[in-house]
């Protein structure tokens, strides 16, 4: 019977892709602990500029550094709560409402905390209970204008850092998703010509095992092809190399054996298309077809709290040339595409020993079901198959 590659986690769209998708406001998350440390720098300094300019004597320098620190702190904290609280709000708005509420919001707690702290200092003043003339301001309106006047250019400011830093950080994951694409596009060609060449040596020897190398091709291509330039699962991945491996073990017979040690490895994260078969081609490709015995390769993967690590390791002929071609393209193509998906943390290692060639990938895991659980599911498709 025909057979069908479950899609269960087949590319949906990418990670950047998704975040765009859910999330088009510009405006950070506030409550991140270098979101917090990055808006107290900011008030820090410009306390410390409006009290440089205001020119005070070195006695009382540091009382008014303290009085705008805390007044900037205190307004720059309650606005950015506001905004977080109301950030899923603003996501769903187009820029000009989102820049115009923010500000909008920003001016009214600056309003509100400057009629606070002018009340609470006619308060004090009227009662006599201390004497701090000198830390109020001794006229509302125009204390009220410069705080507002000051809040609006500080606050446009940094909405605009904000704005052009996420139209910068959206275009770079946009060209690199358009480089993954492009560097998956090349793999592609070479994945069809392996697959078609293994289907014509069967067509002359075993017309069945040839149909049933173009159904496992289609299964293929359906899997790896719907959506270029975006990741995958890591299990939606480990199912097409190993569909790729039933195509060669029609050609190959006994001669290959491939063995997955992938117990503990995290189904959900997710990866570029078309990582691991490749590797798993080129270990046949190199390491198994030229060896009249043939060998076993070994697909081993391990994951810690941050971290998958997938290692493919095939024996190699001794004496023997490498074979036309190499290794080297594929493992280019994969190293590039490893780092446009994951930057500095995607890791890429080859070791290549008298006798065997080892390939190590690195990426980071996100949020998985380990592949022990599901191990018996694979099975059962296979032997459906």
């Amino acid at each position: 019977m025909p057979r069908v590659l479950s899609t269960s986690g087949v590319a949906t769209k990418s990670h950047a892709s998704q975040l765009a998708d859910t999330d088009n406001c510009y405006l950070p998350d506030f409550s991140s602990a270098s979101a917090v440390i990055a808006l107290v720098l900011i008030s820090e300094l410009v306390a410390l500029a409006l009290t440089i300019a205001r020119g005070p004597d070195l006695d009382s320098f540091f009382i008014e550094l303290a009085r705008c620190s805390l007044m900037m702190l205190w307004m720059t904290l309650s606005s950015a709560c506001l905004l977080t609280l109301l950030r899923p709000v603003l996501s769903r708005r187009n820029t000009v409402v989102a820049t115009s509420f923010s500000l909008g919001l920003v001016l009214a707690c600056i309003a509100v905390l400057s009629e606070v702290i002018y009340r609470f200092g006619h308060y004090f003043s009227a009662t006599r209970m201390v004497d701090m003339s000198n830390m109020f301001p001794p006229t509302r309106w125009e204390f009220l204008a410069s705080n507002l006047l000051l809040g609006l250019l500080v606050a446009a400011g940094v909405l605009r850092y904000f704005y052009v830093t996420h139209q910068w950080r959206t275009n770079v994951e946009r060209e690199a998703e358009s480089r993954i694409a492009a560097l998956q596009a090349r793999i592609r060609p070479h994945f069809l010509f392996n697959s078609m060449n293994t289907i014509a040596s069967l067509t002359r020897t075993d017309p069945a095992a040839a149909e049933s190398a173009v159904e496992d091709l289609a299964d293929l291509f359906r899997a790896s092809l719907s959506n270029p330039g975006e990741s995958i699962s890591l299990e939606q991945e480990i199912e097409v190399a190993r569909v790729y491996q039933r195509m060669e073990a029609q050609r190959l017979g006994s001669r290959l054996t491939v063995d997955w040690q992938l117990d503990d490895v995290p189904l959900q994260t997710r990866i570029p298309g078309l990582t691991i078969q490749p590797l798993l081609e080129n270990a046949i490709y190199h390491g198994i077809e030229p060896l009249a015995e043939g060998g076993v390769i070994t697909v081993r993967g391990v994951a810690d709290d941050d971290t998958v690590t997938i290692t493919v390791t095939n024996p190699l002929p001794l004496g023997v040339e490498q074979r036309e071609g190499g290794h080297q393209l594929a493992l280019d193509n994969i190293r590039q595409r490893l780092e446009l998906a994951y930057g500095p943390r995607a890791r890429m290692e080859v070791e290549r020993a008298v006798d065997s060639f080892r390939v190590l990938i690195g990426f980071p895991r996100a949020s998985q079901v380990p592949l022990a659980t599901r191990e018996r599911t694979l099975q059962s498709r296979r032997g459906a198959d």
